[in-house]
Order: structure tokens, then sequence, then C-alpha cells
């Protein structure tokens, strides 16, 4: 209920942002320019939210042929530079004055929209999806009307640009990785004498609510080693550590532990050279989509029909919006799915 009344809430404050902003702004009658040479994009948000963005550069390019430059926060800046069709990441504000377009993908904000205007970008367009009493994008020379259905990310992305007359068809993902690191991870499972069939397990989350048992991950695991001879890679960051380690504990065979011991570029190329891929609501899930590889998302008080891998080649695990739905036959039952493919 308590979810209900949230997203009815944030589609009514984004029709009532955007009326005002049709009856007050007076930038809203400026007209397209005729040559795009230049365009900035702003995502400010984090790694799957940068990572979907690439259809959208991918159009932008295909339309213009422009430089795309990107608006990261400083923390992202290693994600960024993994994606194509980027000229230049640019992590503030401090930009050239001779952007012909800037858009705005996240957040919609007034902040963002003004430091557009600031820095005299020709023309500036944008998303409304931010916040529900935030005030958004005043200084957009093309706000986009509120969509409020529920669709994927991407199509959130293309929205903002479909008013300008670009579009695609290709809607899959891209990660570039770099060729010393994947020599480097390559080696890494050669030292270690993984197996042919190689399963990456992520178990960490942002948020609690999107966590999953972390016994059903040991009878998962158990029966990745006894059915398929699989090693195992267990990824995630620090903060991960409790889980992981309980997990560890309670197998004698050797399991690849990197836990907090992989930089961003180094996590996109384990996911590359990996068979499977099994991850709850976060990047990983993106990334493997990125590289076609099998994946197997667990969600829980998530957004499945906005944030699912963008992928053929996918078992979405989705249930009353609680992990602790998802039991291990799930799991399995997914597993065997993907495999037979």
């Amino acid at each position: 209920m308590i979810r209900k009344i949230r997203d009815i809430s944030r589609k009514y404050a984004l029709w009532v942002d955007y009326i005002f902003y049709l009856i007050f702004s007076p930038f809203k009658f400026k007209k397209f320019p005729i040559n795009i040479k230049k365009i900035l994009v702003v995502e400010d948000l984090s790694i799957g939210d940068i990572l979907v963005v690439v259809p959208t550069l991918r159009a932008l390019k295909a339309k213009f042929g422009a430089q795309i430059d990107i608006k990261v926060s400083p923390n992202m800046k290693e994600v960024a530079e993994s994606l194509p069709y980027v000229n230049k990441i640019i992590t503030n504000f401090d930009i050239d004055k001779d952007y012909d377009l800037g858009i705005i993908l996240h957040s919609g904000s007034f902040k963002n929209s003004y430091n557009l205007l600031r820095n005299k970008v020709k023309y500036r367009i944008g998303c409304t999806k931010v916040g529900v009493l935030t005030p958004k994008g005043f200084f957009l020379n093309k706000k986009i009307m509120p969509n409020t259905k529920e669709q994927h990310k991407i199509e959130d992305n293309l929205d903002v640009i479909r008013p300008i007359k670009v579009d695609t068809q290709n809607k899959s993902l891209e990660i570039i990785t770099d060729k010393e690191i994947d020599k480097k991870i390559i080696s890494l499972f050669k030292q270690n004498k993984l197996n042919k069939f190689k399963v990456v397990i992520h178990p960490g989350a942002n948020y609690k609510s999107h966590e999953w048992v972390p016994e059903r991950y040991i009878k998962v695991i158990q029966f990745l080693i006894d059915n398929y001879d699989a090693s195992i890679i267990i990824t995630g960051s620090n903060k991960d550590k409790n889980i992981l380690e309980y997990i560890l504990k309670q197998f004698n065979n050797p399991i690849l532990d990197l836990c907090g011991k992989t930089n961003i570029k180094e996590f996109f190329s384990i996911i590359k050279n990996s068979d499977l891929v099994i991850s709850v609501d976060t990047s990983a899930m993106h990334i493997a989509a990125a590289f076609n590889k099998p994946i197997i998302a667990i969600f829980g008080d998530g957004y499945p029909k906005m944030w699912y891998p963008y992928t053929e080649n996918k078992v979405i695990l989705f249930k009353d919006y609680s992990t602790k739905n998802i039991y291990e036959e799930d799991v399995i039952e997914a597993i065997q799915k993907l495999i037979k493919k």
C-alpha cells in the first residue's frame, strides 16, 4: 500500500511540475539548432544507470555524427571510460561553452538544468523523473512530458531524445574492456585452476530489501558444483564481506573469493570471461547483459519491468516484492533452463 501511494504521489507531482513549466518557463520557445556538432549528456547516478545509457548514445551518434561528452559523478568516471560512443568524460560543470545540445537523463533537476544554461548550452532537453517534491528542469528548452507507465529504463532514456526525432531499434548494451585487464583476469582464472564452467555469484546489494537469503546461495552453489563441476567466483564490495564470508565457510571446495579485491574495470572483465551470472538487483546483471552472458536476476523490492537485464539470455525471478519468496529450487530451475539454451 505504501509503495502504491508513493508511486501515485510521484506521478501527480510530475504532472504538476510539467504544467508549471509549460505555463511559466520562458525557455520553451527556442527552436532546435540546425547544426549539432557537440553534445553533452548528463547522467548523475550509479553503475547500472550509466550502462543503460548506451542505446541513447548510439542513437545520438548515428543521427548527428557529433562529438558526445558525458557528465557523470566523480566516482563513476571509470564506469564511463568503458562506454562506447563517448569522446570525453566530465565530472563537474566546469565545461566548454560551445555545446550545441545538452541532454539530461538523470537527474532532471532544477540545478542540472541551470548548469546547462549557465554554461551556455544552446539547446537543453531533459527528463522529469526525479523525486516527488524536488524542483525539476525549469531551464530546459524542451522538457519531456511525464510518462507514468512502467517501462525499461532504456526506453525512459530514449523518450528524452525522441521529441528531437532521434531513436534506435538497437537497444543492446555494450561495454569496452581493457585488453590488458582481460589478460590479467584470464591469467587469474588459470592460476586458480578454474574449470571450463565458471559461475559468478554476486550476492551484495545496495539495499537490504534486495538481498537474498545466504543459506539459499549455499544450496545453489552446492548444486552447481555437484551437477556441473562448476568453478564458483564470488564478487562484491568490502561492505558485502560478512554475508560472503558466511557463504564461503560452508565449503571445502576452493571458491575464488574476489570480494573487495577488484576495481570496476576488472569486474567487467570477470563477468566477460564467465559462463553464468547469478545476481540480485544490482549492476552485475546489466554487465552480464552487455556481454550477453546467461544471467539469473533475483528481484526483491525493486522494479523488474524497469530494470531487468536487457538481453534474451536471462531468467527474472520476482515474487511479491520480496526475495524471501524466491527459493533455491527457483534458481536451480533457472540454471537448468539457461544451460539448455
